[in-house]
């Protein structure tokens, strides 16, 4: 077939049948033109194994068509090297089932361009999971787009490290979402800078969990501006450690609203410095 392949016509090559198509060797496959490719069916490409994806160059894959893209399984985009993921254009990549998406290997991931990765839309992103979110390098996380970014599945955000949180820009924080910010573990918060905190929203901060909270450190913590520190719920304020307690400026704690004082426990107040209680209004005994 080797020598043949090259003398048929496109219209030959639409018609050649599925069982031909499995019996191709990895010479008859590179014997393929550009055309040819382009005029192979989605329902050939659909039938087509990971052998006969491995077998094409990463020339011949930039011409497959975005439907017959879609139709590969999963096990064949798996075995896609990195000259081959590289060389698919931004649409062919954006045409990618949230399926084949999540079936991209460790490796497949983390050598993804910044193009390349902001090529994926916002439904492939919601597809990537924890550990291909883990997967990528800091500078990778960095380059997402916010709208990629917000559109990161609580599955995926599980993935991320302190230190690709620690990278994160300003856009990207307050383009997280309630659930995102909810998802938050202790470790992860830790990966926030005092810039990062600061600049997120009140209902993302409300999102956090007590115990995310209770990592904080003072710096963290002083970073929240007093509109921030008066919309922590009741369960947050309750959840602040004597550190914690101890660490917030006068400022902050008048910040606080009544309700919050009323959350607030014997063991927060005995932790407090005496500047500290003497500089609480009436209305925050009250």
């Amino acid at each position: 077939m080797t020598t043949l392949i090259p003398g048929y016509s496109t219209e030959q090559i639409a018609g050649l049948s599925t069982r031909t198509l499995t019996r191709l060797t990895s010479e008859d496959w590179a014997a393929f033109s550009s055309d040819q490719i382009m005029a192979l069916t989605t329902k050939q490409f659909a039938s087509l194994g990971s052998f006969a994806i491995s077998s094409l160059s990463s020339d011949q894959v930039a011409f497959i068509q975005t439907d017959d893209l879609r139709a590969l399984s999963s096990a064949a985009i798996r075995t896609l090297d990195d000259a081959k993921l590289g060389n698919l254009s931004s649409d062919q990549l954006g045409s990618l089932t949230t399926a084949q998406v999540n079936s991209l290997t460790s490796s497949q991931i983390h050598n993804l361009s910044t193009e390349d990765l902001n090529a994926f839309t916002t439904a492939q992103f919601k597809a990537i999971s924890s550990a291909q979110m883990a997967a990528l390098s800091s500078d990778q996380v960095a380059a997402l787009t916010s709208e990629d970014f917000a559109a990161i599945g609580t599955a995926g955000m599980r993935g991320l490290n302190s230190a690709q949180l620690s990278s994160l820009t300003t856009d990207q924080v307050v383009a997280l979402t309630t659930a995102q910010a909810a998802s938050l573990t202790s470790a992860q918060i830790t990966g926030l800078s005092s810039d990062h905190l600061a600049s997120m929203a009140t209902d993302d901060l409300k999102a956090i969990s007590t115990a995310a909270l209770r990592s904080l450190n003072s710096d963290q913590l002083g970073a929240l501006s007093s509109d921030q520190m008066a919309e922590l719920t009741t369960a947050q304020v309750n959840a602040l450690t004597s550190t914690q307690i101890q660490t917030l400026s006068t400022e902050d704690l008048n910040a606080l609203t009544a309700l919050q004082f009323k959350a607030i426990s014997s063991g927060q107040v005995a932790a407090m410095t005496t500047d500290q209680i003497a500089a609480l209004t009436t209305d925050d005994f009250a």
